[in-house]
């Protein structure tokens, strides 16, 4: 029989061949089967051999994968033994544990400051940066010419002196204040003398201290110019003041669609350039002030108060402020920033709280005030407490409450928001069970650092500028400190590459393992999975294989 033919896997009788020539019996008494295999011992032994084990595929996993450690504990020529198995069981233990807290250390942080600040730009012209908005509150008392020109055309009620009246008229802008620090004592006979000539609170500050009782004389990059113009009335909450491109007010009420008030830009930097105002000698000095009880209702009852800020924003308590006294030249050199942060990222506060990085410039979640900023911010929860303690609100939000219809305070709602002065003066977030005031800055902003310096008015006297001025006035110069300006972008401190980089690189350090090595446990999976299924089939034959097997056992019987 050819080997071709032998080899094959079949089922062969031999018998033993017999001579013709010779004689033969006429009946076989033996049957040799030779060779002989069954259908069940015909089983798939060399395709058992290809079929790994589930220890064979783990086996080859340990030897190869790329974690370091875990081939100590596979089928290797060195010997690792039961210490050494323990050790770099420990080892890499120690090595997951400082991975799982470096990880969570890093992601911590991400969250709770994912931006990063850089210098876009050092030298931007200072011509693109808005001029800050300046705004003049003065301390002094109302001047006597002043207080008796309106105290010959009023009308006084039974219980107030002339004496009383001419007090109401010299500390008025004191006593009306809202943050006052002392309240004073004789409101009921204020209240009196209002209702008496018909005058709310705001008409009769509006009588006592005039903007041109305040400014002199004015000019605006070099140029003269219309101090009644130009400096105007406005509200703060330090009371009526005088502003200088102040926009917010013309802002309140404007539909949507309309043209924004545009700020003055100054197209020079340096003394010559920017704001110059001379200050009239009876906004600076006072009458007979040194023992009267008004003198601690102010931080400084002699002198200007100077507030410098946006001109969109609300001149408020979080303000920049500088007070400019008599025979005082006082220069403010201004230096810009310009700040731009992405929208849409948040962090975690010092509460553990997920708040907004910045505030988008296009949303304006204030209930209030008509732009979002962030001293406008403080003021429109300054503005909120107010309603809820005291049900109105001052003078010093007048546009405000014209255009939300809001109730404004008469001499009684003042005396309750000066009782509430420490509730009201809000000037940081608050989270209270019935209030909550939650501030931040806005996406893109333009923040103002001032330089002051003063010099004495007297030794400038020999210019030709300060020859008409008077001995007891003041000079006050604002202006840009330099022809360039600093602009700073915020940006994603880790984006989605930088993160994913990171913690490949956390993983390397720790378990020597990178992305590769989890597609290895995916690769090596799917083998295990493999080799549990085949193994199975083999161990368990299908009903068609049982039943030949069962057929060749029945002959074989």
């Amino acid at each position: 029989m050819s080997n071709r033919f032998s080899g094959r896997r079949s089922r062969f009788l031999r018998f033993n061949y017999v001579n013709p020539n010779v004689s033969r019996p006429s009946i076989v008494k033996t049957i040799k089967f030779i060779d002989v295999k069954s259908i069940d011992a015909v089983d798939t032994s060399e395709k058992t051999k290809n079929v790994p084990t589930v220890r064979d595929v783990l086996n080859d996993y340990l030897g190869s994968t790329s974690v370091h450690g875990l081939q100590y504990f596979g089928k290797i020529d060195i010997k690792v033994g039961i210490c050494g198995k323990i050790l770099w069981t420990c080892s890499m233990l120690v090595g997951f544990v400082c991975l799982t807290l470096m990880v969570i250390q890093f992601l911590r942080r991400y969250t709770d400051n994912p931006t990063t600040s850089y210098i876009k730009s050092f030298h931007t012209p200072i011509f693109e940066a808005p001029f800050p908005a300046i705004t003049i509150c003065p301390f002094s008392q109302t001047p006597l010419h002043r207080r008796l020109k309106i105290l010959d055309g009023v009308n006084l009620p039974d219980n107030v002196t002339r004496e009383i009246a001419m007090t109401f008229l010299k500390y008025g802008h004191l006593i009306t204040q809202p943050y006052a620090i002392r309240k004073y004592e004789n409101m009921n006979e204020l209240k009196a003398f209002l209702e008496a000539n018909e005058w709310t609170v705001l008409d009769f500050l509006k009588i006592l201290k005039p903007c041109e009782d305040t400014v002199d004389l004015c000019w605006w990059n070099s140029e003269r110019i219309d101090c009644n113009e130009f400096v105007t009335i406005s509200y703060t909450s330090y009371g009526l003041c005088c502003s200088f491109n102040y926009l917010l007010e013309d802002y309140v009420g404007r539909e949507i669609g309309q043209p924004k008030p545009t700020p003055g830009f100054s197209v020079g930097f340096g003394r010559r350039g920017g704001l110059k105002l001379v200050l009239k000698k009876e906004a600076l000095t006072n009458e007979n002030f040194s023992s009267n009880e008004f003198n601690k209702m102010v931080t400084n009852s002699d002198g200007v108060l100077v507030i410098v800020h946006h001109s969109m924003d609300f001149p408020g308590l979080n303000s920049n402020t500088y007070v400019v006294q008599k025979n005082i030249e006082m220069q403010i050199g201004i230096k810009p920033e310009l700040i731009e942060k992405p929208e849409g990222f948040y962090h975690y506060n010092k509460n553990d709280e997920i708040v907004p990085v910045c505030i988008s410039n296009n949303k304006n979640n204030l209930l209030y005030f008509p732009t979002y900023r962030y001293m406008n911010c403080y003021a429109d929860c300054r503005l909120r407490a107010m309603i809820q303690i005291c049900g109105c609100v001052p003078f010093i939000f007048n546009q405000i409450a014209v255009y939300n219809h809001l109730k404004h305070c008469d001499i009684d709602g003042l005396t309750c928001i000066q009782e509430n002065a420490n509730l009201v003066s809000i000037v940081k977030d608050v989270q209270k069970p019935n209030f909550t005031c939650l501030c931040r800055s806005p996406c893109q902003d333009v923040t103002y650092e001032g330089f002051p310096n003063s010099m004495a008015l007297s030794s400038l006297n020999t210019s030709s500028n300060y020859r008409d001025v008077s001995r007891d006035a003041a000079v006050l110069r604002v202006f840009m400190k330099s022809q360039v300006f600093q602009m700073t972008e915020t940006l994603p401190a880790a984006d989605e590459i930088y993160l994913l980089a990171s913690i490949g690189g956390i993983f390397s350090l720790f378990l020597g393992c990178s992305f590769l090595s989890l597609g290895e446990i995916f690769y090596f999976g799917g083998l295990l999975c493999r080799a549990i299924f085949l193994n199975r089939n083999t161990e368990k034959p299908s009903p068609k294989r049982k039943r030949i097997a069962h057929d060749n056992r029945t002959m074989d019987t």
